[in-house]
């Protein structure tokens, strides 16, 4: 995918719920970029990036399954509201940002299931205060996009991801190889 090009152009872009598929990732939306390419992957994920109210703010990429314990204790300290150590910073830093989980598949269930309750709180509003530090109760302005080098409906059904996830995740899912598209769903 060419530097300038848009995410529309880059392959098959698919979205439920009503939302826009490139303009319509909001607070607690998650896009799904699916291609075999961990390059091209990042590109396309940078374009949404943007073009998007992220634009603003930095762009980090996270090998999911390399740097799983860093996501997991990020999502734990964020969602408790509580500031310890660097983790938690992670996803304050990126509040008017983007957040790229490559190769998403990797990480495991018990970390699938903190960036659902993670993408479900932002989505509601529902963060409650806790005493000191609050990551949570305001709102998280910034954008999450993961990426996967095949459909995740394959590793649902094998019981290696979370169904709830793959679901919030799959809402706008944008497939730069067309053969791909429904191979899995």
């Amino acid at each position: 995918m060419g530097e300038h090009q848009s995410p529309r152009a880059a392959g098959a872009v698919e979205a439920t719920g009503g939302l826009d598929p490139i303009t319509g990732l909001g607070r607690g939306a998650a896009a799904l970029v699916i291609g075999r390419s961990a390059g091209e992957r990042e590109s396309v994920a940078r374009a949404l990036h943007r073009s998007q109210r992220g634009a603003d703010g930095p762009f980090l990429r996270v090998q999911a399954g390399q740097e799983e314990a860093l996501l997991e204790q990020a999502l734990k300290s964020w969602l408790a509201g509580s500031e310890t150590g660097e983790s938690p910073r992670l996803l304050n830093r990126l509040e008017h940002g983007t957040l790229f989980l490559d190769e998403i598949g990797a990480l495991g269930l018990a970390t699938q299931k903190l960036l659902f309750e993670f993408l479900v709180r932002v989505d509601e509003g529902a963060m409650e205060a806790a005493p000191g530090f609050h990551p949570a109760s305001q709102p998280w302005k910034g954008q999450l996009i993961t990426g996967s080098e095949t459909p995740l409906r394959g590793a649902v059904k094998a019981g290696e991801f979370d169904e709830n996830l793959a679901l919030r995740l799959e809402r706008v899912r944008i497939v730069l190889d067309p053969e791909q598209s429904g191979s899995d769903r």
